[in-house]
């Protein structure tokens, strides 16, 4: 067995920058489709929330279906390869 100490680089502050036991994700959700679907539905919802509180019923269906149109954008954005990893990977 390895020491993996000897392999570890630590900052001033005491924090590990390189633990090669951490397997971490590629991404996080970091990409234009991810974004895409949390902008339409924050508008969505935020026009919705104050139009509601401003009685203006018309408006505040129009922020929910904005809202729930954002969850298409994402997943279409994601097939055209838009996603986190660049290209559509079924699980």
């Amino acid at each position: 067995m390895t020491d993996i100490t000897s392999e570890l680089q630590v900052d001033e502050y005491g924090r590990i920058l390189n633990d090669p036991t951490h397997d971490e994700s590629p991404s996080h959700g970091n990409s234009p489709a991810a974004w895409g679907l949390v902008i339409c539905v924050l508008v969505g919802l935020v026009v919705a929330g104050i139009s509601a509180l401003a009685s203006v019923w018309v408006v505040m269906w129009i922020g929910i279906i904005l809202a729930i149109a954002g969850l298409p954008v994402g997943f279409f954005m994601r097939l055209a390869g838009k996603g986190a990893n660049g290209e559509f990977q079924s699980s």
